[in-house]
């Protein structure tokens, strides 16, 4: 067996990354294989407090309306045309391939196969069908890996971009490579052309948020009909209710105690089928709004350890290691770089997925300031709390990591309050090796707030370490409490 095969070699080894899963925004894919993750539409509608998944989420939209308008209104040409556009993402290394990469299924052949399926759907042709996810639900043959083909396909231009960004984090080098087409939601139509990539064995690769995947669609028509039909069925033969009723299912004890069918006598009478599955959807949609309220649970963003637990080689996840790698790295310009770098990473290991979708030294003012790290701030935990308890906003936070011996004083403080304005929040952590003193760093950090500028904590290598700890034992409510305490600090 060779060294790359079966997925021994990851994207993060490829680069020389020096960083585990948790270090990173993205997947860690494997590179000659894929990992067993979708990217699920439902999941992207759901994330209204990320402009990027936002955006991904207005893309699907306009492409899969475009696509059922033209259906209902004739336009078959347009329509077939818009989906030929679709093909196998084999650059993300997501899906339930074995072997080297290969996609599930939304090539020239199957494109056409999907028009098929579409243009016959009488959820299609009466206006029922509204989100591209609801296909699971009541369209036969489209299932959960081809939606999140066809989702992967039409958000590619925001994953190029992601994965852009991302390796101008990393230090990756990329190279222009032919690109398959993107769907432009101006244009509303396919635009193709040249990207710079991240490449591997020739071919440009694809980045994915974390926040991105699931180990499964949250939209299935089997667990809808397991859980929310047959339960249904079962309460109107009871009662006498279903035009079925007097088929014998419903057993009566001596008593005169009645008792509802099985499940199973219910699926051989009324077996699963997504044409069944519209037309008692059509009938009872006290049922369908029951399980639709049901599916932002399902959609849960997962975790590292969920997302190691489905690669072909998983890894334990150790953040307790990157404490001692901290403490490796001396104090000073020398190894200033280092620092850096391995900041990035423990700030992404604590943090997400509250922050999320990190840049590197950020240019602000046409290039005339620089930021060391930006976060996108997610609507959770403390970041809420900062919007929620005290009227702080805070849509991107700022880091600055200063590797020095002593502690930094003012004009460190004053250059990362610099960065702040109305538009890109008011909130930032210095993260720096000591803080000798600490009661005049507070004050300094009250200077900022008084004047108005914003506010700014400091975290030196204790903190860090502390919160490295938490993260570990997986207490997020510790990591949000010791951010407040640490504010509460500050504007009392």
């Amino acid at each position: 067996m060779r060294s790359n095969e079966y997925g021994q070699q990851r994207f993060s080894e490829h680069f020389a990354l020096g960083k585990s899963q948790p270090e990173l925004d993205f997947v860690d894919i494997p590179l000659d294989t894929d990992i067993n993750l979708c990217v699920d539409p439902y999941a992207l509608s759901i994330i209204d407090d990320d402009p990027w998944f936002v955006e991904c989420n207005n893309l699907v939209v306009d492409f899969f309306q475009l696509v059922v308008n033209s259906i209902r209104g004739g336009f078959s040409d347009v329509a077939r045309d818009l989906l030929s556009n679709l093909r196998e993402p084999n650059e993300t290394r997501l899906g339930l391939s074995q072997g080297r990469p290969s996609g599930r299924g939304i090539g020239r052949l199957q494109a056409g196969q999907l028009y098929d399926r579409l243009v016959t759907s009488r959820a299609v042709r009466t206006g029922k069908l509204r989100d591209l996810y609801d296909c699971e639900l009541i369209i036969p043959g489209i299932g959960g890996d081809k939606i999140s083909d066809v989702t992967t396909n039409v958000i590619r231009g925001k994953l190029i971009t992601y994965t852009q960004a991302q390796c101008r984090l990393h230090r990756i080098p990329i190279q222009p490579r032919p690109c398959r087409p993107q769907w432009n939601d101006q244009a509303h139509c396919w635009k193709g052309g040249y990207q710079e990539l991240p490449v591997y064995q020739g071919v440009g690769i694809i980045l994915v948020p974390k926040a991105a995947v699931r180990l499964r669609p949250a939209v299935d028509h089997r667990d809808y009909y397991r859980h929310y039909v047959l339960p249904e069925l079962q309460r109107e033969y009871l009662l006498a209710e279903h035009p079925d009723a007097a088929t014998g299912l419903v057993k009566v004890l001596r008593n005169g105690k009645r008792l509802p069918p099985t499940k199973k006598a219910l699926e051989q009478r009324h077996p699963c089928s997504k044409e069944y599955l519209f037309e008692f959807s059509e009938e009872h949609p006290s049922v369908l709004e029951s399980y639709k309220a049901s599916l932002p649970k399902k959609a849960d963003l997962i975790g590292d350890a969920d997302i190691e637990g489905v690669h072909p080689l998983p890894r334990e996840i150790d953040i307790r290691s990157l404490s001692p790698r901290l403490d490796a790295i001396s104090p000073g310009r020398a190894d200033a770089p280092a620092y850096h770098r391995l900041i990035v990473g423990i700030l992404q290991a604590i943090f997400h997925p509250d922050l999320r979708n990190p840049l590197k030294e950020a240019e602000i003012h046409n290039g005339r300031k620089r930021i060391d790290i930006r976060f996108t701030s997610a609507d959770t935990g403390f970041f809420r709390r900062l919007r929620a308890s005290y009227g702080v906003m805070c849509p991107h936070v700022f880091f600055e990591c200063k590797n020095y011996a002593s502690d930094p004083s003012n004009p460190e403080l004053d250059q990362l309050a610099g960065r702040f304005s109305e538009v890109r929040g008011r909130f930032g952590i210095l993260v720096c090796r000591i803080i000798s003193d600490r009661d005049t760093m507070v004050r300094r950090c009250k200077d900022i707030m008084n004047d108005r500028r914003g506010f700014v904590l400091v975290l030196d290598d204790n903190d860090i370490k502390r919160l490295l700890d938490m993260r570990a034992r997986n207490d997020l409510p510790g990591i949000s409490d010791f951010l407040d305490n640490r504010f509460s600090e500050l504007i009392m």
